[in-house]
């Protein structure tokens, strides 16, 4: 890695974990990420200024207090920041640092907050599943505009990039349907099923891709069920987290067939 190459992960790493942290925070309580709102301390309301919010080191250097009330703010948000970082390293030394690779370290801050948002509160908004499709939209319609045949190129990697998502989305729901019958209960959301949607768009037709995110997915999601279960009794266990690593690991090993590495 060269040293400006580390120094610009790490300064969009953290910026892009501020807005992880916003989207985990705002996102559950319906408030808005696109117009102007003011940070506040969740507790005593206060305005935050710059001094507070920067990514981190305003955490480290306030030893992890409100400025104003001084209530101890937790662990989570330089959590979110810090792994969003270590997501940005990883898309890194996948698929290097370029302008077409920029839109993949923008699913960073989606993913994460998909992360911390199912663990908390059960739900992954439907607004972070479209992003994760359209963020794949978006890097779809750049590479196709930089190949030197971009109409066979939208035709074949496309095509199978819709097949995905729609297989990957029809799938996922007939399971759910079909496990809903057998067990008598909801055993995944709706909104694991359209992030399955987003994922296949990802990963297209690749089965080796395929067989990669199901076996991870699955193996991850025991584990994680287990702990849960023992840590907190509960029987509703969140599957995003296992969706999210199972995504990531799949990525590193079979990057999307529209992406060049």
């Amino acid at each position: 890695m060269d040293a400006p190459d580390i120094i610009g992960i790490v300064l969009m790493g953290l910026v892009l974990g501020s807005f992880a942290t916003a989207l985990s925070y705002r996102l559950p309580l319906d408030m808005s990420i696109v117009t102007v709102t003011r940070s506040r301390c969740p507790v005593c309301q206060h305005n935050l200024g710059i001094a507070d919010l920067v990514p981190l080191f305003s955490w480290l250097f306030l030893r992890g207090r409100c400025r104003h009330c001084q209530t101890w703010i937790g662990w989570r948000y330089p959590l979110i920041e810090l792994a969003t970082l270590f997501l940005c390293f990883i898309f890194y030394a996948v698929y290097g640092l370029r302008a077409d690779t920029l839109l993949i370290f923008s699913l960073a801050p989606v993913l994460i907050s998909i992360l911390d948002i199912d663990f908390h509160h059960k739900i992954i908004p439907d607004s972070l599943n479209l992003a994760v499709l359209l963020t794949g939209a978006a890097l779809l319609s750049v590479n196709t505009l930089m190949d030197g045949n971009p109409t066979d190129f939208l035709i074949y990697k496309g095509g199978e990039a819709v097949s995905g998502a729609l297989a990957y989305g029809l799938g996922s729901l007939l399971l759910r349907q079909v496990a809903m019958r057998v067990l008598k209960r909801e055993p995944m959301g709706l909104g694991d099923v359209k992030f399955y949607a987003a994922v296949g768009f990802w990963l297209g037709l690749n089965a080796n891709a395929t067989s990669l995110f199901l076996i991870i997915s699955g193996i991850s999601g025991v584990v994680l069920a287990l702990i849960w279960k023992r840590r907190t009794g509960e029987i509703e266990v969140p599957f995003g987290p296992s969706l999210i690593i199972a995504f990531i690991v799949t990525l590193c090993f079979y990057p999307p067939d529209f992406v060049s590495v």
